[in-house]
Order: C-alpha cells, then structure tokens, then sequence
C-alpha cells in the first residue's frame, strides 16, 4: 500500500496524503489514477471535492495552537476533543468527510497530522480498512483468534491449487477460500457440513465409528503439537520452529483425511485399506520426526561450535525433506482418488454398488454388504449368486 502511495507521488509530484484520498476515492486502482493524473490533474482534484481553501495553508499553526484542526481543503475548524469523537463514531467508515453536513471536504492524513500520535494511528487504520476492503481477494487477515497478522496472496498463483495450506507466521494454517483452519484433501463444501455436525448424533448413526475415532485420535495429537509449537514461540531457533510447524500441518493432514475416507471411501474397502495404512505409516513418521525434533532441541541447548550447529541444521533439513516429500505424494494420491488400487467394476450392475469382499451387489439404500452382514464368513469359496434388486 505504502510502495503504490509512494511510487504516485514521486511521478506525478503530488502529495502523499493526496495520493492516499485519491485512492482511496478509485478503489485503490492505481492505474485509473495514473491515467487520469496524466489528463488533467485540477479536474480530478475538484472532481474528488479536493478544493483547496486559499486562505488556509496545509498545516494552519494559528489551529494547531488554539487546539482546533481542520482539514486542507476547507476552513471548518474543530477541536481535537471533537475530531477523536468524530473519527471514533465513524471509524469503521471507508470515507470520512469533513464533519460539517453538507461540506464534502475529506479528511485526509495531513489534517490529522495535527492531532496526537493515537489519533493518527486511529487514521492510518481507517485508511488501511480501505485498502483491505478492496482488496480482500489478495489480502486477508488471519483468521486466528488473537491474530493480528494481514498475509497477502499473490494474484499470479492459482487459489484454487495452492490456497488450502496458507501458513500465517503465528503458525495457523487456514483454507484461502474458506478461512477455515486447512481442511486439504476435502473441498470446502465438505470441510464445512462436516464441521457442522454433531458429531455425537453422527457416532450414533454411523455404522462404523473406527473413521470417527481416528478424527478425534488425530485432533488431540494436532492440538498437542500446536501447544508444543506455542511454548517454543519465542525462540530464536527458526529451524526447529519451522519443524514443529511441520509436524502440526501433517497432524492437522491426518486429521482431514479422515473426513475423505468417511466421504468418499464408505463402500470401497480396498481403497480405505490402503487409505488406513498410508495414514499408520505417515503417522509413524511424524512420530518419529517429532522425537528427532525433540533430542535436536536438546542439543541445541548444550552446543557451544558453528560446526555443531550447522550439522544439526543438515540433519533436520534431510528430514524435514523426506517427510515433506511423503505427504505431498500422499496428498496427490488422495486428489487422484487413489486410483492405483484396483477395483472391480461391472457396467451392469450400475443401480447396485459391488461388495469389495464377496462381489454381492447392493442397493445403493444399504450401507453395509447384506450377504457379508447376515452370512459373515471368514475364507470365502466357491461361486456366489449376485443378486440384483429389481
């Protein structure tokens, strides 16, 4: 915002607090204003209600004295106890004109100037506001309670491919789209009606709770990497902060995948075997990271040597690449639909789903195999009549 402000006013020689009002008076399209500069800079000031008062200088000393400010642009003069009232009331405002009705003079940052360094600082909000307000398909705020970061996603990269895992300095990772916390491998859709269930009712009606439960496994261990990561916020030791961000990003990956199988998993048994021992392994690994992480931690605090320091950098970074590089694979398997275990498929049978285990075709109202249900057997032999419901 600042650099955009800047960049206006050395080549049009405008001021900067003029800049800003216009700006903020075309959207903050820098472009439009350019070109209109080029044009005719008088008409777009007085098209703007940018009239300057010739009796007044741009910082009145006599006001500033008496206690009164105004703005450059008129003669409406107003104590300071009346303008941090005035910028209070109307603080969530993206335009503040003069507070005289009927003047359109807007109150631009040179006025403020006058007033104490809080009220300015009450301005330059106001001013920002404005600029996020347009702005709010490239920069948002993250969404974490308490967090007072702005993370800004550049136009140029796709949303849609790379804004599930926006990682926010604090340590949150959150969904681009959504501002829900990163809910990859589910769509958005899905992150959100699963979010607003009742997971209790929902154990009820499940037929299989095992998907269920690993939820819950999965989110207690995120929750607990995401405290150990809090208490080691103040260290100076990038490298191993870096790790533990890590390791809550592929417990919070853990966790969502558990919602893929729930969602699209629940009549392919093969495909959620798979599914189940992609997460046991993965799981192990964080695991394992997580213990790596914590005798790194260890001798970091008793080594004296750059040497000793470099080569435990070296150790986690060859980590740290070789789990990295598991989840990513993992995660485009789930995007594939996990297409490398075979399943049998019959055209025919297209109103019935086809039981994994014992081929049995199902109408679509029964969630569990009938035959599997009522007959369970432990070594299937011998041909089966699939019988398909009219």
């Amino acid at each position: 915002m600042n650099k955009q402000i800047n960049d206006i006013s050395e080549i049009f020689c405008v001021s900067n607090s003029d800049v800003t009002a216009l700006l903020m008076k075309l959207r903050w399209n820098s472009q439009l204003l350019s070109e209109r500069l080029c044009q005719e800079n008088n008409k777009l000031s007085t098209e703007s209600d940018f009239v300057t008062d010739s009796n007044q200088d741009l910082f009145d000393s006599d006001s500033s004295c008496d206690g009164k400010v105004s703005t450059p642009f008129c003669s409406h003069e107003f104590s300071i106890n009346y303008w941090s009232k005035y910028l209070e009331k109307n603080k969530k405002k993206y335009t503040i004109s003069c507070p005289l009705q009927g003047c359109p003079a807007e109150v631009e940052w040179d006025a403020i100037e006058n007033l104490t360094v809080r009220k300015k600082n009450r301005y330059d909000e106001y001013v920002l506001r404005s600029y996020l307000e347009k702005s709010t398909r490239q920069i948002k705020q993250c969404p974490a309670q308490g967090c007072s970061y702005f993370i800004e996603f550049p136009s140029r990269i796709n949303a849609e491919e790379y804004g599930l895992n926006v990682v926010c300095l604090c340590g949150h990772t959150f969904c681009w789209r959504c501002s829900l916390e990163s809910h990859n491998p589910v769509t958005c859709n899905n992150a959100s009606g699963w979010l607003s269930r009742d997971l209790k009712k929902l154990s009820v009606s499940m037929d299989d709770t095992s998907c269920l439960d690993r939820w819950e496994a999965c989110e207690a261990s995120m929750e607990k990497a995401r405290s150990e990561l809090q208490a080691f916020e103040e260290s100076n030791n990038t490298t191993l902060r870096e790790g533990l961000m890590l390791i809550v990003q592929c417990r919070q990956f853990l966790k969502w995948s558990c919602v893929y199988e729930y969602i699209h998993l629940e009549h392919e048994d093969s495909k959620k075997d798979f599914l189940r021992f992609l997460q046991d392994y993965a799981s192990t690994l964080v695991q394992s990271f997580s213990e790596t992480l914590k005798e790194e931690r260890a001798k970091a605090l008793s080594e004296t040597t750059l040497e000793e320091v470099t080569c435990s950098k070296g150790n986690l970074y060859d980590v740290t690449i070789s789990i990295g590089n598991y989840f990513y694979n993992f995660a485009k398997a789930l995007q594939d639909g996990l297409d490398v275990v075979e399943v049998r498929h019959y055209d025919d049978f297209s109103p019935c789903w086809l039981c994994d285990r014992c081929t049995y075709a199902n109408t679509w109202l029964h969630k569990v195999c009938q035959m599997c249900y009522e007959f369970p057997v432990e070594k299937p032999s011998g041909s089966f009549l699939n019988k398909v419901s009219s």
